[in-house]
């Protein structure tokens, strides 16, 4: 079957890091899966085919879009726009967002689209759904893991160091690598066989550059752009760290904890859902520097006690496993 999987990205949301397991997923059973969103969005290390798409594009353009790849089915990631496209064709659509998800602009008449959906998938943990909000034909999913497999010995070349940190998340103010930046240039000097890797998007990349070489830390510090493979390096690192203002990195840590690595988050908004601090994860203040510094010194020095929390954190690939939401999403 030919499937369209659109992934959305919006201000508070981006559809890309399900859409890409999601696809992976597919492919591996059967299903040649297209995955399409913005070109400024895509990553380059995709192994799946792509399709870009315009901010601006049309219900007509995207229809378009859908008859050349010939799809027999679309999958939209908090997409709307798809969604339309593949109701004006007449082709089944699943529709997927996290749960009390807001557009960046308002839509009006989604209940009565989302109602021609083959299935409506939200992803959260809460009590009923919202009936105003989602239309009959809507299940929930719990957060879905996707699980590194951990270890791959072909190490990525931005690792230059034995041992290897990894935060990943918005380089401006909200992403906290600026409070991570400050722990690090007082940890880095009495830890000269550890090198940190912040992967990160949007603006506020040249600001960070700048703390680097004011602290002299380039040798053992590095800047990827959110393009490179994540997953690669979680595969190969030793410790995972949030330092987020907000909630936009929670995703990412359940994937790290899911992969069995230790992991450092602030006490942002549903952190405390998956980390219980000092059994399966260490749990600071938000914006704190003093605390982080406290926290990462403690794993980094601590082999026994990385390895404990790993084993712990680990549990999260059970408890909520990506299989479950890719069974729903089938059709």
């Amino acid at each position: 079957m030919k499937t369209i999987l659109f992934a959305g990205t919006h201000k508070n949301f981006s559809g890309l890091r399900l859409g890409a397991a999601l696809g992976t997923a597919l492919t591996l059973r059967g299903q040649e899966v297209v995955l399409a969103g913005y070109s400024t969005e895509i990553p380059s290390y995709l192994e799946l085919p792509t399709a870009t798409i315009s901010p601006k594009a049309t219900t007509k353009t995207l229809a378009a879009l859908l008859k050349k790849h010939e799809a027999e089915k679309v999958i939209s990631l908090a997409y709307l726009p798809g969604c339309e496209a593949a109701a004006s064709l007449n082709i089944p659509f699943v529709y997927i967002e996290p749960e009390n998800f807001k557009e960046d602009k308002p839509v009006k008449n989604k209940k009565t689209l989302l109602a021609k959906a083959a299935r409506v998938v939200v992803i959260g943990e809460g009590k009923a759904l919202n009936k105003k909000l989602y239309p009959a034909n809507t299940v929930r999913v719990t957060n879905p893991a996707i699980w590194v497999e951990h270890y791959n010995y072909q190490k990525p070349s931005c690792f230059k160091k034995e041992n290897n940190i990894v935060a990943s998340g918005p380089f401006g103010k909200e992403g906290g690598f600026d409070v991570l930046l400050q722990t690090w240039a007082r940890l880095a000097p009495a830890h000269t066989t550890w090198h940190l890797t912040l992967v990160g998007y949007g603006a506020g990349k040249s600001v960070l550059q700048k703390v680097i070489e004011k602290h002299a830390l380039q040798k053992s510090t590095e800047l990827v752009d959110a393009d490179t493979d994540l997953y690669s390096l979680l595969r190969n690192a030793d410790i995972y760290v949030n330092p987020a203002r907000n909630a936009l990195g929670i995703d990412e840590l359940l994937d790290a904890m899911a992969s069995k690595l230790p992991v450092i988050t602030t006490d942002v908004p549903g952190a405390d859902y998956y980390v219980q601090n000092g059994i399966n994860g260490l749990v600071v203040n938000v914006a704190e520097e003093e605390p982080l510094t406290i926290a990462l010194d403690e794993l980094m020095v601590n082999w026994g006690k990385r390895v404990g929390i790993a084993i712990e954190a680990s549990k999260q690939k059970e408890k909520f496993p990506f299989e479950d939401f890719v069974s729903h999403v089938l059709i």
